[in-house]
């Protein structure tokens, strides 16, 4: 650490804590960190098709639950398959082990190309992977919210970072200084924002790298084919609701406008810097909500990074489907309850077969020749869907 000589140790906390509460050296990575990439390289790697069986070869193993959430994460990804506790990557598997992110991201950014809208999703997952571009100031929170504010989207965290990404980028582009001055005149984080720009160049980098997109998309993102949705916000969330399913939420709201958020049958709430959490009413048709992430504290369980989806998202990209037709109701995953005519849950049950077929074949050949050859009315049927019901 740069010790050059003997000198002074000051520790913030008493003999008594250092002697009984610290431990004398931090938890091996394996007990406390999410093991879903761990997973993944094994079985990528071939040194076992059962991710139990070999972490507990470990001097000191994970947990066993630690180890079954993350190939619960991994399935309901749809990253893995098992048969007989047996455990292989699937061909979406296959591409996302080679992607060193958060999985659910990796599927997000996958499913961004396929669906055009590649640009604001890679701003999305830049941002998720970063530390936030808000800046705090706690001598001048008032006036740093008040501007701060003009980058907010009215219903999506989502679309905020691509807002005040945009806004950045665009300031940018005189020069470097300039982007410094915008972020402070705005009360933005620029070395937060420096941060999303290198991600955004990384991520972009490894998408070409597994055949998704080549450097004359890279070279040119915006006017790339692959970008030509960028615009339709209803489409990127519901590509971050295909990277991030189950992370679902239903908010009901009563006749006297008291409102509860669940997931599946969990009581959460909205984090405080949510765009949605100072909301007091929300429109009927805002039921359906995808979140980046879940944490507890003693009190409550809270979400960030959240927007609406509509519920035809959740058919298309959710879980199993069940239509009940004289209930005049959908049933996604077990949970999802969605209400709908029963000929119009059958055609997206169909669509979803079709799309989940389609979707196999691009996987498993991934090239971007290929992808290009993809069922174009497929994916425009599937945009104008989306686009015409949630607008």
């Amino acid at each position: 650490a740069g010790r050059v000589q003997c000198g002074m140790c000051l520790k913030l906390y008493s003999s008594n804590t250092a002697e009984y509460i610290m431990k004398a050296e931090s938890e091996p990575e394996l007990r406390r960190v999410p093991l879903e990439e761990v997973c993944m390289s094994i079985l990528a790697s071939g040194f076992s098709q059962n991710c139990m069986e070999f972490l507990s070869q470990a001097p000191q193993p994970p947990s066993i639950d630690s180890v079954r959430a993350a190939v619960e994460v991994l399935h309901q990804v749809g990253a893995v398959e098992a048969d007989n506790e047996r455990e292989r990557l699937t061909s979406l598997g296959l591409h996302l082990a080679k992607l060193p992110v958060d999985v659910r991201i990796a599927k997000m950014m996958i499913f961004g190309v396929l669906f055009c809208t590649i640009e604001p999703v890679l701003t999305i997952a830049a941002s998720l992977s970063s530390k936030s571009p808000f800046a705090e100031f706690f001598n001048d929170d008032g006036t740093a919210k008040a501007k701060q504010k003009q980058f907010m989207d009215p219903d999506s965290d989502f679309i905020t970072y691509v807002n005040v990404w945009e806004a950045y980028s665009k300031a940018t582009e005189k020069s470097s200084s300039a982007g410094r001055k915008f972020c402070k005149e705005n009360y933005l984080n620029f070395v937060a924002l420096r941060e999303i720009s290198d991600s955004r160049r990384q991520f972009l980098d490894l998408l070409c790298s597994i055949g998704f997109l080549d450097k004359s998309d890279a070279a040119n993102l915006k006017r790339s084919a692959f970008n030509r949705h960028a615009k339709k916000y209803e489409l990127v969330h519901a590509v971050c609701a295909a990277g991030f399913y189950p992370n679902i939420a239903r908010l009901d709201q009563s006749p006297a406008m008291n409102i509860s958020l669940w997931h599946n049958n969990e009581r959460i709430y909205f984090h405080g810097k949510s765009v949605n959490a100072s909301k007091k009413r929300f429109h009927s048709s805002d039921k359906w909500i995808v979140f980046h992430e879940k944490f507890g504290t003693t009190h409550r369980t809270s979400v960030a990074t959240t927007a609406f989806v509509h519920p035809f998202v959740l058919c298309c990209f959710g879980g199993s489907v069940v239509v009940k037709h004289t209930e005049r109701k959908v049933l996604v995953d077990g949970w999802i309850e969605l209400s709908m005519a029963a000929q119009v849950g059958v055609f997206l049950r169909e669509t979803r077969k079709q799309l989940d077929l389609l979707l196999q074949k691009v996987f498993e050949q991934s090239d971007k020749r290929q992808i290009q050859k993809m069922d174009d009315d497929m994916v425009e049927g599937i945009v104008a869907i989306l686009s015409s019901e949630c607008a």
